[in-house]
């Protein structure tokens, strides 16, 4: 946590337009002319400051403290069972994932959603089916892990699209990495204890030398920030449960690598969860697909809509511009007859 937050602080210091601003849940894409720019930054410097003690507090600490629990309860629990059995109960998490985003409303019920998840959440359980040694003490840990995975993965999309704070994924990273890095240690430092992680420390830098063990230490960090504003980004740009699923087809690539690499056996009953697995991803993103074209199709529809009556108007408009036009012609036309008839009269006298 202390190389995300160093990353983070680095990212931000380096590159000015990913620093949270009062406007910063705009569109990073949008253009303003200089005088709307300059109203923009004048009324950004009136704004109250983006973060207080009482906001960090309330709203970053919950995201902050259950992300740390997600993780710690979640590495306690392989003191007691196995890694199969750990990835099997955490597959849960997609279940948890979807109530709290129904809770927050940060997705839509509906029929055909709950019963992908549910069918995906079968598939998982099959890919890593086998004899497993049950724990109450290791079952009780991974599932609180997936409940706070649930938890935290909903708040932070709340913190992404609500509050300009939060509103990118570096900037996300660098308040919640202080909140995670003492979560994770108030629950290390009584399992692991502090003379342990010291010494661990220790035989690290005397078996891989001073500079190859600090690196074995601070790597997995680096790839872990890249990994985590990797989640937030797409986080911001879709859902909830979009990060959830794409999750579980990194659980499909990491069997798969384990099979390939370790030359682990996989049973029918495993080939068949995997299958299972990959159509219910299959069938998700054919339903997100379906519904992005059926609200881009909505859209257009209600933009011809406008435009339709824009120009109806503008016909109308035309016809009585033509009609008065005729009219005033018909007029001129009589007049000139008139002064014709006229003009022969007094010729005739």
């Amino acid at each position: 946590m202390l190389v995300q937050f160093s990353l983070a602080s680095l990212v931000l210091y380096l590159f000015p337009r990913f620093r949270p601003r009062a406007d910063s849940l705009t569109h990073p894409d949008s253009v303003y002319t200089p005088e709307e720019q300059r109203r923009r930054d004048l009324d950004t410097a009136e704004h109250k400051p983006l973060m207080t003690n009482m906001f960090y507090l309330t709203r970053l600490g919950p995201c902050g403290l259950s992300t740390g629990l997600d993780i710690g309860l979640g590495n306690m629990s392989l003191q007691f069972i196995s890694l199969t059995f750990y990835t099997m109960c955490k597959s849960s998490a997609l279940a948890f994932v979807l109530i709290f985003a129904f809770l927050f409303r940060l997705e839509t019920p509906s029929v055909k959603l709950i019963a992908i998840i549910a069918t995906m959440t079968i598939g998982v359980v099959m890919m890593v089916a086998g004899e497993v040694d049950f724990s109450p003490i290791g079952f009780t840990l991974v599932i609180s892990a997936a409940f706070f995975s649930g938890f935290r993965w909903a708040l932070t999309q709340i913190l992404l699209l609500r509050n300009p704070a939060t509103s990118n994924p570096f900037a996300s990273i660098f308040y919640l990495a202080p909140i995670m890095f003492v979560s994770l240690l108030a629950i290390a430092i009584p399992v692991e204890g502090p003379s342990n992680l010291f010494a661990g420390l220790k035989i690290l830098i005397d078996s891989k030398g001073p500079v190859l063990g600090p690196t074995i230490l601070l790597a997995p960090g680096a790839i872990a920030f890249c990994m985590t504003a990797s989640e937030f980004a797409l986080l911001q740009r879709t859902s909830v449960v979009t990060l959830s699923i794409a999750g579980i087809f990194k659980e499909v690539v990491t069997i798969l690598a384990a099979g390939r690499v370790f030359s682990d056996i996989m049973t029918p009953v495993n080939l068949g969860g995997l299958a299972i697995t990959i159509a219910a991803i299959a069938g998700y993103n054919y339903v997100k697909i379906m519904k992005m074209r059926q609200d881009a199709l909505a859209s257009t529809h209600l933009a011809n809509l406008g435009v339709g009556g824009r120009h109806e108007q503008l016909s109308a408009d035309d016809d009585e511009d033509d009609g008065a036009y005729g009219m005033g012609q018909r007029e001129g036309g009589k007049a000139q007859e008139s002064q014709g008839l006229l003009a022969q009269g007094s010729g005739a006298h």
